[in-house]
């Protein structure tokens, strides 16, 4: 268990570790430091007294000699790695190594200003990325440089004056009821067809869905229990190849309650009676990762004649049928797992206009 921010942990043997850096090797590499205690507070002590041991005139700033790629690098195997999820740290890794370490392989980190966070932002831009990915490759940059200007690598914040690219929010389309009967029609009747009217019915995402286990589903209370993921992840100390990771639910709001309705609750009780699997989207004592459900759905969609709706609009479809009935925003928030009522009305604006417009209609 570590403490956020602090680089102190809990070890094995049941003692606290604090780690700071106190000097650079010539390659600048840091070279680290510890201190121990039985307590947490303790060793918060004895590590504050180091770092202002440490955290002389002329310390770091002056002889690290690292690039900004190297000190990337050497921030990725650091605390990072043991702070955050798998899920998140490999997308640290893959965006920092794809984008932000061959832009500035050779430019010394000591030499890093706004002109040059810009000029890759912009750069960045002319290469056709989304505004929204350049923004999070540029928030992830700010961590890794947060930590430079804590260890005294940095002089001044490199990213204060930049200029980030206007998002453009996107209106994720729900399917028509029309169409939405279709496919659950089809969906009902096609032996791949759970992971869809699962979807439709209760607004999880494909990776819970995947991770989905009979032991999650009260079928006497009508419930779903929404606690796991399932990722395809790439391999941390390889460029490539990827392997699947199951994970805990991707927040704490994430990790749910979901009634379910009478329709899904039969459709999973007879599902039940012939299961080969733990996982309910799963056979042969195995579970369907969430890129072979893609491609299963894709295959109905071909028998229909549709190619144009991803997966993703089967749980916006599900909350576009609430928002429509008159559900309180609170309460589809909650349902889709969401970090906030806020995010769900970005979302839904559109769905919830036709709503506004017909309680408006109703003072004539």
């Amino acid at each position: 268990m570590a403490r956020k921010g602090e680089n102190i942990y809990k070890r094995k043997d049941g003692r606290w570790e604090g780690r700071y850096i106190k000097g650079r090797h010539s390659n600048g590499k840091a070279q680290f430091g510890y201190v121990y205690d039985r307590t947490f507070r303790a060793v918060r002590q004895k590590l504050q007294e180091k770092k202002y041991q440490y955290r002389t005139p002329n310390l770091f700033s002056s002889n690290y000699q690292g690039t900004v790629a190297q000190w990337i690098n050497e921030w990725l195997v650091g605390p990072v790695c043991r702070n955050v999820k798998m899920s998140t740290y490999a997308s640290y890794r893959y965006k920092l190594t794809h984008y932000v370490c061959p832009y500035f392989e050779s430019l010394p980190l000591k030499k890093l200003n706004a002109d040059r966070v810009q000029a890759f932002i912009d750069d960045l831009n002319e290469r056709g990325l989304s505004a929204t990915t350049i923004r999070i490759v540029v928030q992830i940059l700010k961590r890794t440089l947060k930590e430079a200007l804590q260890q005294n690598l940095l002089s001044t914040d490199p990213t204060l004056k930049i200029v980030l690219p206007k998002e453009t929010k996107k209106r994720v389309g729900a399917l028509s009821e029309a169409k939405q009967v279709i496919l659950e029609k089809v969906a009902n009747n096609h032996p791949k067809g759970l992971p869809i009217l699962l979807a439709l019915h209760t607004g999880m995402r494909i990776g819970e869905i995947s991770a989905l286990k009979w032991a999650d589903i009260d079928l006497e209370k009508k419930e779903i229990e929404v606690s796991r993921t399932l990722q395809r992840l790439p391999y941390i100390d390889s460029e490539q190849g990827s392997k699947i990771m199951e994970g805990t639910a991707k927040s704490s709001s994430a990790h749910r309650i979901i009634p379910l309705n009478d329709k899904i609750l039969e459709i999973l009780k007879q599902k039940k009676k012939k299961a080969t699997s733990l996982y309910v989207v799963g056979e042969k004592g195995r579970f369907i990762e969430p890129r072979t459900i893609t491609y299963q759905f894709k295959r109905i969609l071909s028998i229909l004649k549709l190619s144009n709706i991803h997966f993703h609009q089967l749980r916006h479809t599900f909350a576009t049928r609430l928002l429509e009935k008159g559900a309180d925003i609170a309460t589809v928030s909650a349902l889709l797992g969401h970090h906030s009522a806020k995010m769900t009305l970005d979302v839904y604006v559109d769905s919830l206009m036709s709503q506004r417009k017909k309680w408006v209609n109703q003072l004539i």
